[in-house]
């Protein structure tokens, strides 16, 4: 979110930007995400981020100059066909904003991911815009192109503090001094509710460990390639990766272990969690019960109370925005996010798309997002 946003800042000529990362870009969540870009979401406003990240992802080198590892192998979403309802509703929700989505069953979805087992209660939905890209790759595309338009990005830099003056916030304290500032971006990720407490500013939010398998799949996979899966009914999904790889992970993150400190967590995935993702992965995808174990890792995900991201002016402050509680679907809406909160600050209200409902304060107004079903990272 901070390279993307300081990207759009850059963009519209914005005067000094300046860009605080403690150690590297993407060190906290970006760095270790599936970073798989879809547009399957169960309300229009995020559908409609997501769409805009489907065209800007496919395009990148045109938006920053660099390429972003973009593979649009396509994604089949798969439940129950009791679901049918919800899933057609997501369906419709989609196509009214042009994505190219189809419902699937039976031998469809044979067709469509033919190393998967179907049967006649599987329904799916089909999105052949969709993909995935590489995580370091467009965080470097981001933060170099907002480099060269005049952003300044400061590693190595820690903010320790968030500072107000009556009720605006006026800058930041930071490992090497304090910076003023007519405007001030949270953007945090994880330590977004600590950076926010210090300037007596209570989020609600909930940092959690979701782990990722990886997987090298064997000679007779039959494709050397494959499309994202989200399977409901098994509750996993992949996607593949280089190496003829592919990464595996859970749906359902309600378990996962709640992180007290992101500064210090496992960064390992369990013996338990790499058996259980071969298990359900070879219920869907027979031939991934010999696929060669290649070990995974663990990262973070900042939850908000209703799974959608807390955007724009921070409430009760002047001069502070807020672009945190992403819950694991951040980096597909990093483009749209990234554009709203430019406009925000530039123009004092969003023109290309109104967020407007991922306000902040809608919490505590009794006002949170409703999705048509909420299942996992598929809210």
């Amino acid at each position: 979110m901070g390279v993307s946003i300081a990207h759009h800042l850059a963009l519209r000529g914005c005067g000094k930007i300046v860009l605080l990362e403690k150690t590297f870009i993407g060190a906290g969540s970006s760095g270790k995400s599936g970073a798989i870009i879809r547009q399957h979401y169960s309300t229009s406003l995020l559908v409609k981020m997501a769409r805009h990240g489907v065209q800007v992802f496919s395009d990148f080198a045109s938006h920053t100059g660099h390429a972003c590892g973009w593979d649009a192998v396509g994604c089949l979403i798969v439940g129950h066909a009791s679901e049918r309802a919800a899933m057609e509703g997501n369906v419709a929700l989609m196509r009214q904003t042009g994505a190219k989505v189809l419902s699937a069953s039976g031998s469809d979805l044979t067709d469509l991911f033919p190393q998967g087992i179907f049967n006649e209660s599987d329904l799916g939905a089909w999105e052949s815009e969709a993909g995935y890209v590489d995580p370091a790759a467009v965080l470097y595309g981001y933060s170099a192109c907002a480099s060269r338009r005049g952003a300044v990005i400061r590693l190595g830099v820690e903010v320790t503090g968030i500072l107000k003056v009556r009720g605006s916030v006026t800058g930041v304290s930071t490992s090497k001094g304090v910076i003023s500032s007519g405007a001030t971006v949270l953007c945090a990720g994880p330590w977004a509710a600590r950076m926010a407490a210090t300037c007596v500013l209570a989020l609600p939010l909930t940092v959690i460990r979701p782990e990722l398998a990886i997987y090298r799949r064997a000679g007779d996979f039959g494709a050397p390639t494959h499309p994202v899966l989200a399977d409901m009914r098994n509750g996993f999904y992949t996607r593949p990766d280089s190496g003829e790889r592919s990464l595996v992970g859970a749906l359902d993150i309600s378990s996962d272990q709640i992180i007290e400190n992101p500064d210090c967590y496992d960064e390992s995935v369990s013996p338990e969690f790499l058996a259980w993702t071969r298990s359900r992965a070879s219920v869907r995808i027979p031939a991934m019960k010999h696929a060669f174990g290649r070990g995974g890792y663990s990262g973070l995900y900042t939850l908000s109370p209703d799974s959608h991201p807390m955007l724009g002016r921070a409430p009760g402050l002047e001069n502070l925005y807020l672009a945190a509680g992403f819950s694991g679907h951040g980096f597909k809406l990093s483009p749209a996010v990234g554009r709203g909160i430019a406009e925000l600050l530039l123009d004092g209200a969003y023109s290309s798309l109104d967020m407007t409902p991922l306000r902040p304060e809608r919490f505590a107004q009794g006002q949170p997002v409703k999705s048509a079903y909420e299942y996992g990272l598929l809210s």
